[in-house]
């Protein structure tokens, strides 16, 4: 039963589900396999922030990754300016509200504003102005949905040691696998692969691995505009590189090469034609390539 919800998890963290739908079952698996922290932190998530939520005790800090950007007005709706560098983060504010309400604010098309009473006192103590409310785009809450789906992802991925502990039928290779392999990968392999790799999509687990690679890429130089061999070719020229791994052109060539081998020895032949992918361990092999990749791209310098 744990493992099915397990991998009920994240399959619906693959899919288009909300965050609202999948936080129930996670809070199930947290009781089942006795995770403390699992547990107090879903109910956060979903009940929120606040003081009526019994798992809000007083070391509880709302995380950071909740945070927008927004600005206080006055009564009469006149702005706060801010000039004093240091002071910026007072345009700044950690909203409370648990997922289903955060997942309604976000489908909004409008600025959005909240009153805070306890942090309008302190801006007028400190800064001697008086505050009325404070107002944020509703876009800003997308990316607090987004950080809050890859928190849960890296928990769920982290977990299968557990779940092979605490459940009777936990022997499967699947989840040996998962925790002795994948857990050492990449933070980004692990949270497109593993749930794949867990159901035996090998070809899938493999094929999204290295889509994932190549946007990572084109986000780290800016060049959407380009896709394969002459993404990489252009992206990690030896003569004028816009991602720079080394000093040593040779070297740099190298990557190149290797960064193109991905594209055209790996992602197009299991993107454009059906290829048979059995073998786990040569999957793992697949993904291991590709979190080395990754971990060099994140070392490496781009060329403004």
């Amino acid at each position: 039963m744990t493992i099915k919800l397990y991998n009920e998890v994240l399959r619906d963290l693959r899919s288009p589900k909300s965050l609202s739908e999948i936080l129930p079952s996670v809070l199930i698996l947290s009781k089942k396999i006795k995770d403390k922290e699992l547990e107090k932190w879903t109910q956060l998530e979903m009940s929120g922030y606040v003081s009526a939520n019994p798992a809000m005790t007083d070391e509880v800090v709302v995380p950071e990754y909740r945070t927008v950007p927004g600005q206080y007005h006055d009564i009469y709706g006149r702005p706060l300016i801010i000039t004093d560098p240091k002071l910026q983060f007072v345009n700044e504010y950690r909203l409370r509200p648990g997922v289903p309400e955060l997942d309604n604010l976000a489908k909004s098309s409008k600025l959005l504003t909240i009153q805070d009473p306890v942090r309008m006192e302190l801006i007028k103590k400190n800064l001697k102005v008086e505050v009325h409310s404070f107002s944020f785009s509703s876009t800003s809450i997308i990316g607090i949905l987004g950080a809050i789906r890859t928190g849960l992802i890296n928990k769920i991925v982290s977990m299968a040691q557990t779940i092979e502990e605490t459940s009777l039928s936990v022997g499967s290779k699947e989840h040996t696998i998962i925790h002795q392999a994948i857990s050492n990968l990449h933070p980004s392999v692990q949270s497109v692969a593993a749930g794949l790799f867990l159901d035996g999509h090998y070809r899938q687990a493999i094929l999204d691995t290295y889509i994932l690679l190549v946007e990572t890429i084109k986000t780290k130089s800016g060049r959407h505009e380009l896709d394969g061999a002459n993404l990489m070719q252009t992206i990690f020229s030896a003569k004028k590189p816009i991602i720079k791994i080394s000093d040593d052109p040779d070297e740099q060539l190298g990557f190149m090469w290797m960064f193109s081998g991905a594209v055209m020895g790996i992602r197009n032949p299991k993107a454009h034609r059906l290829i048979q992918q059995k073998d786990p361990q040569r999957t793992l092999e697949w993904l291991s390539f590709a979190s080395v990749l990754l971990r060099v791209l994140d070392d490496a310098e781009v060329i403004k």
